[in-house]
């Protein structure tokens, strides 16, 4: 029930923020339908561990340490690109990663996807195959999923 509850709500709230300024039709029609949507998925998903008020605390802190890694990277990536020589060396590093969740492994995949200079190529079980910008630069392969996979650990298991 409290997955239900929660799938529900998060569900209302992106409604919400999407159709802002909102009227009482659309009131209606997001809490209907997130109400459908949350139904299918409590009967397709049987298997889904109960949701864990401290998984909702890690994804929070999960969010503002992406934030923040974003920046980093975004801060780089124009360092890189207002250098005259370009000092681009892209490479391709295997690095393994921890996680048993899929959808952890996913976050994380993606995470490094979204930050600019690393691109996520491929996600086979437990290794992510990740292109980095500045290849030469790396001297901790582990390093490049950043705080990320932690926090996730921490969420999802």
């Amino acid at each position: 029930m409290i997955n239900f509850l929660f799938t529900f709500v998060s569900l209302f709230l992106v409604w919400t923020a999407l159709s802002y300024p909102l009227t009482n039709q659309e009131i209606i029609f997001g809490s209907v339908l997130s109400f459908l949507i949350a139904m299918l998925v409590q009967i397709y998903n049987k298997e889904a561990k109960r949701f864990k008020v401290k998984s909702l605390y890690y994804l929070l802190k999960y969010f503002v340490v992406f934030l923040v890694e974003l920046i980093k990277a975004n801060l780089n990536m124009a360092r890189i690109v207002v250098t005259p020589k370009l000092p681009i060396s892209p490479k391709i590093y295997e690095v393994k990663t921890e996680l048993k969740s899929n959808m952890a492994k996913a976050l994380l995949a993606n995470s490094i996807t979204l930050t600019p200079g690393t691109i996520s190529v491929d996600l086979d079980d437990d290794t992510i195959y990740i292109h980095v910008v500045e290849g030469a630069n790396v001297n901790d392969v582990e390093g490049l999923k950043g705080p990320f996979e932690k926090i996730l650990k921490e969420a999802f298991e």
